[in-house]
């Protein structure tokens, strides 16, 4: 199994004006991944038919602490497959340590700091890993520190093969490195269980990770929202081991069919809310990277467009498909829309530069008539929610009119 830290958007109104916000940052905790004792033979090496770009489009700077050669040739060359993958000016700094590590662990890793209300924030009161704050951002945030821990047990019968062969036994560590460095990078939930395990709480210091608010039930009611679900309570524990949990993504290829988070009942520290559920992405599938165990013999060398897509929706901007949004050569932070599919509600988050006094909200049908319009003031309610109860089920258009310009929105009504 795995874990790993991570961050929240939200569904709350600010009325405090943003002279008020100041950047803040925390200390995470770190995250431990184990070996199954199941051996296969797989190995996903293909990109998708993605037209990688071959020249790096970030840069990712490793420091090794007693690291054997063959080990370190092993790490770079995943720590390459996400310089082509993510795009930032700020160079992501791995500390990477070679040690022995008790029992069956793998390695853990993590994040070395989390930030909110940093410069050019999309949503405040957010948690942000550190090197995706500094990719939004344009700075770097903890000059002369690391930004992701990983440590490696130097037990394990490790494989250090780069080019996808798969050996019985041995655990393959380009496929381990992938998965750490992902987590470091923001793939994962700040959820646990509390009060002798009796009730289910999410958030750090009272804020969520960006990962945190795009997990949802199999009703689209958001795990994070108060008015959904307490926090902490018996209820939010039932949902965290309802083994139907679900991530929230805006490709619309995954529209019908979101990225199913695991769920396990009981649930797993370090294992639940921040994988992908292993019955349905199982090993050999495209997107098992992220699944909460590693068998030996497996080998994934491709993070796979369904969790890229997941990373682009905390805010990476990432390289490779059409359906990305590659948020640093936008002009503004994107508009969020969310959940969608909307069952009943559906709340808008606005980005600093895009609320005004008088905001338009203009919801089109598929065939383009007008179904209704609002009018809010986003300076004071930067996330507004509006009901769609008694809009049929169908594609309806929003149409948002801000100081930037038009945004529109596909929507998906139940």
């Amino acid at each position: 199994m795995f874990l790993k830290p991570s961050i929240f958007l939200f569904c709350l109104s600010f009325l405090l004006s943003e002279a008020a916000w100041a950047q803040i940052s925390a200390i995470p905790e770190p995250q431990v991944c184990y070996a199954s004792e199941i051996d296969v033979n797989s190995s996903m090496i293909s990109r998708s038919g993605r037209n990688l770009k071959t020249e790096a489009t970030s840069a990712i700077e490793v420091t090794y602490t007693d690291f054997p050669a063959v080990a370190k040739t092993a790490f770079e060359e995943a720590a390459k497959i996400w310089e082509s993958i993510l795009i930032s000016r700020q160079t992501i700094k791995i500390n990477a340590t070679w040690e022995s590590l008790p029992g069956t662990t793998l390695a853990y890793s993590g994040a070395t700091r989390i930030f909110r209300n940093f410069d050019n924030v999309p949503y405040f009161d957010v948690w942000y890993v550190v090197s995706l704050a500094e990719a939004i951002s344009g700075k770097d945030l903890n000059p002369g520190e690391f930004d992701i821990n990983i440590t490696l047990n130097s037990n394990i019968n490790w494989s250090y093969a780069t080019n996808g062969t798969s050996f019985s036994g041995k655990y393959d560590l380009m496929t381990i490195a992938l998965h750490e460095i992902a987590h470091g990078l923001g793939f994962s939930s700040s959820m646990k269980l509390i009060n002798n395990d009796s009730e289910g709480q999410w958030g750090q210091t009272g804020y969520p990770y960006i990962y945190d608010v795009f997990v949802q039930d199999n009703s689209a009611h958001q795990l994070i929202n108060k008015s959904n679900f307490v926090n902490p309570s018996a209820s939010l524990k039932n949902a965290m081991e309802s083994g139907s949990l679900f991530f929230q993504i805006s490709n619309e290829k995954y529209a019908n069919d979101l990225p199913q988070v695991h769920s396990p009942d009981p649930f797993k520290s370090g294992g639940s809310i921040s994988h992908l559920d292993e019955q349905k992405y199982p090993s050999g599938s495209m997107h098992s990277l992220m699944s909460p165990t590693v068998r030996s013999g497996e080998v994934i060398h491709d993070p796979g467009e369904l969790i890229l897509s997941m990373m682009n929706e905390i805010g990476w901007p990432v390289n490779n498909l059409a359906s990305f949004t590659v948020l640093s050569q936008e002009k503004e932070s994107p508009v969020l829309v969310y959940p969608i599919p909307i069952a009943q509600r559906v709340s808008v988050a606005l980005p600093t530069e895009s609320r005004s006094s008088e905001t338009t909200f203009e919801f089109f049908s598929s065939a383009g008539q007008l179904v209704k319009a609002i009018i809010e003031n986003t300076i004071e309610v930067p996330t507004p929610v509006f009901d769609l109860t008694d809009f049929n089920s169908g594609i309806y258009f929003l149409r948002i009119k801000t100081p930037k310009g038009f945004v529109t929105k596909r929507l998906v009504k139940l």
